[in-house]
């Protein structure tokens, strides 16, 4: 399972991603549409720390990383949650 809490990500004051709430259910399939430059890569590559999320939480089954405390602080359970996500960039 997949959820996301309150996800927001900004790019020198903009912000791109604003509260995004997700819950995906083991077994689901999602898409993920939009109209170009609507954050649909950034909320990707934010599940996956390939970009850090300004604020929220991230969960992937039981693992969780809350984008509240340092990331730095928290790199082994990134490295875990990569683990278990996959991205294929097109």
């Amino acid at each position: 399972m997949i959820v996301v809490e309150k996800l927001t990500k900004q790019f020198k004051g903009q912000v791109v991603l604003n509260g995004i709430d997700l819950e995906v259910k083991e077994g689901e399939v999602v898409a993920i549409i939009g109209p170009s430059g609507s954050g649909k890569t950034t909320l990707l590559r934010c599940l996956n720390f390939l970009e850090e999320p300004t604020s929220g939480r991230i969960k992937v089954g039981d693992i969780e990383v809350d984008t509240g405390k340092p990331l730095n602080q928290q790199q082994g359970l990134v490295r875990r949650l990569r683990q278990h996500v996959g991205f294929v960039f097109q």
